[in-house]
């Protein structure tokens, strides 16, 4: 079975999400594989526990289709995860090339939207006009995570991954959903983008400081003394980043932030105090 990367960090904030998952399905025994899998999908999926886990997973094509988790019992079914963090954004056309690319190679495909909406957003219910395709989200996730080592009795090793788990997604949740607030001042398509760029920011130094401006712009400020060593700011116009007074970047593509990543990070790092 493919292990997921254990020693590796990825690069991706969406996708150290999705590898935590991964990591749970991957590494937990069957009973808590089987249940993890049936919570994400929404009902028992037979032979779960017999189930391979890849990350990451291409599929073929021109250009090839990428899913983050991929779940197969053979020939028989497979489920694909596709990750998000950004509220309310469009995924249609990623869901429906990973789903037929799934359902290409296995008799039954399931395809599973991870995303920070409650309940159901519009993409998938356009996807999943003639496919098989499904929404969690990242609140139910967390909360699952949360209540198996009490209802479920995980012991061991299932214990141990599931707690490791917790102390990742249990902040980290919780701070996605001050983001929620947020999302109707940052355009759909950059809404993911924004939310990498916050959680870059938040392991350099956690839980900023946001500050409503009038219901239509606000502020977050890095640290969260309210020192204004960084500021992203949101409404009027496309996400700008300062650091230290000075213009870092204005997000105006998802592309800005993935080619600017590096530098951006060097900058703030620079300017913030160092994380205790």
């Amino acid at each position: 079975m493919p292990v997921p990367r254990l020693f590796e960090a990825a690069v991706d904030v969406r996708e150290q999400w999705a590898h935590v998952v991964a990591s749970l399905l991957a590494l937990t025994g069957p009973e808590t594989r089987a249940a993890l899998l049936a919570e994400i999908v929404g009902e028992p999926v037979d032979g779960a526990d017999r189930a391979q886990v890849a990350e990451r997973r291409p599929f073929p094509g021109t250009p090839p289709v990428v899913a983050d988790v991929v779940v197969r019992s053979g020939a028989d079914w497979g489920v694909a995860l596709v990750c998000d963090l950004g509220f309310g954004t469009d995924r249609s056309a990623t869901l429906g090339a990973v789903h037929d690319a799934l359902a290409g190679t296995v008799g039954r495909a399931v395809t599973v939207a991870v995303t920070p909406d409650r309940r159901p957003p519009d993409d998938v219910r356009a996807a999943g006009e003639g496919r098989d395709v499904r929404h969690r989200s990242w609140l139910r996730v967390r909360d699952w995570v949360q209540e198996r080592p009490e209802r479920g009795n995980a012991q061991g090793v299932d214990a141990v991954l599931l707690r490791e788990a917790e102390y990742f997604l249990t902040p980290r949740v919780a701070e996605l959903y001050r983001l929620e607030g947020l999302a109707p001042l940052v355009r759909p398509e950059l809404r993911a983008a924004f939310a990498g760029l916050f959680f870059d920011l938040q392991d350099l130094a956690p839980q900023p400081t946001i500050l409503n401006q009038g219901g239509d712009r606000a502020t977050i400020t890095s640290p969260r003394t309210g020192d204004p060593l960084v500021e992203l700011g949101v409404g009027g116009g496309d996400p700008v980043l300062r650091i230290a007074g000075e213009t870092a970047l204005t997000l105006t593509s998802p592309e800005d932030y993935r080619d600017g990543r590096s530098r951006v990070q060097a900058a703030a790092r620079a300017a913030l105090p160092p994380r205790r």
